[in-house]
């Protein structure tokens, strides 16, 4: 398979072909339980951060650790300090995540790590052939792995890299994701797609569901499935042109931090580091750095109002997430991620994303006012 990927110069930054699976979180549980197949430890512990999803804390219990959290700051950032006093003898990895695709700087990390003699495993689920101070995001870690279904609009597919093999690897897994079962969803999704852009954004009827959030129940016993990529997904991974997403989901995020002045509720998280000829007294001055290619945008949003704004959203047809509300687990100590569970929401900036939805967009939060009651935000 890594040798039929040629239009993608992506795959040839890495040493080591990669290895494709169902998703990305099937190939984090394998690498788990690889390391301490060949690696035993009594009690072996994964330091990461608080604001995951709830199906990540599954699958590390699945595998037989416990995580050891650490907090994530507004900037999607992380203390070193705080990671170093997690470390102990019973540590196996550190797990540290692109989050949304805003990079971030992972060589103290590294550094650490090396020193600590553990691994250091790194998500980019959020990202695809992005850099930060020219490394390629994946390269650094140990470990690293993507997901071609989130960053492709796919409904199949993550694979993982394995920049250091103390031992053989292999995935633990021969079973397919049914390539039907993908088509049929992909077609829908495509469908909606050319419908929205077809009603010019404007959909049918009200989306007035506010999107799952996940949930653990502790009391059960986690089970995890791994499953390899369906022959579909491959095909279009290999076929695929990444440059061409890679550019308009750039292009997207450059028009919505253009377009959008309304300082008042609008608040992108990283833009400082993500951008470059910034002028706070000229706002359509914004040029994203190189190497940054976001999965969505994320914005921090007054406290109290991020629901509202989620519902008037999706009222108008745009699918906005609210990052992982189920984070940080009933847990106390961890402020930053307590403000993102409470204030985060992403805004679709994906490949399909057309013109009428960023107009929405940019609209909504141009014409949005907060009210004098707490918590309500309208558009007047």
């Amino acid at each position: 398979m890594f040798s039929r990927i040629n239009r993608n110069d992506f795959f040839r930054k890495f040493d080591k072909a990669p290895h494709f699976y169902g998703n990305a979180a099937h190939a984090f549980y394998d690498v788990m339980t690889w390391v301490q197949q060949n690696h035993p430890k009594k009690q072996p512990n994964i330091i990461m951060p608080t604001y995951i999803p709830a199906k990540m804390y599954r699958f590390v219990l699945a595998a037989g650790y416990q995580p050891k959290f650490y907090d994530v700051t507004t900037e999607l950032g992380f203390s070193l300090a705080e990671i170093e006093n997690l470390i102990d003898d019973q540590t196996q990895m550190v797990f540290a995540v692109h989050f949304f695709g805003v990079p971030v700087d992972l060589k103290p990390l590294k550094q650490l790590t090396q020193e600590k003699k553990v691994f250091l495993f790194e998500d980019c689920a959020h990202t695809l052939d992005g850099s930060y101070h020219g490394k390629t995001l994946g390269t650094t870690g140990d470990f690293a792995i993507f997901s071609s279904r989130k960053m492709l609009q796919f409904h199949c597919g993550g694979f993982l890299f394995l920049n250091t093999t103390p031992w053989p690897f292999a995935p633990s897994s021969s079973e397919r994701v049914s390539s039907l079962f993908t088509g049929y969803h992909l077609l829908g999704s495509r469908f909606k797609f050319r419908l929205n852009l077809w009603l010019k954004g404007h959909p049918l009827k009200k989306a007035s569901t506010v999107p799952y959030s996940g949930y653990i129940d502790f009391n059960e016993t986690q089970k995890v499935r791994v499953k390899k990529m369906c022959h579909l997904s491959e095909w279009y991974l290999t076929n695929v042109d990444i440059q061409k997403v890679i550019k308009r989901r750039r292009d997207n995020v450059t028009w919505l931090l253009n377009n959008i002045n309304n300082q008042n509720i609008f608040n992108p998280i990283g833009v400082h580091r993500l951008t470059e000829s910034y002028k706070p007294e000229d706002k359509r001055t914004y040029r994203l750095i190189n190497g940054y290619v976001p999965f969505s945008l994320p914005v921090l949003l007054p406290e109290g109002t991020r629901d509202q704004v989620q519902k008037k959203l999706l009222d108008a047809g745009i699918m906005c997430f609210a990052g992982w509300p189920e984070a940080p687990f009933g847990m106390s100590g961890y402020p930053g991620t307590s403000a993102l569970k409470a204030c985060l929401l992403e805004l679709p900036v994906h490949q399909f994303i057309n013109h009428h939805q960023l107009e929405i967009m940019a609209r909504y939060f141009n014409e949005c006012t907060l009210k004098t009651e707490p918590g309500l935000v309208a558009m007047e």
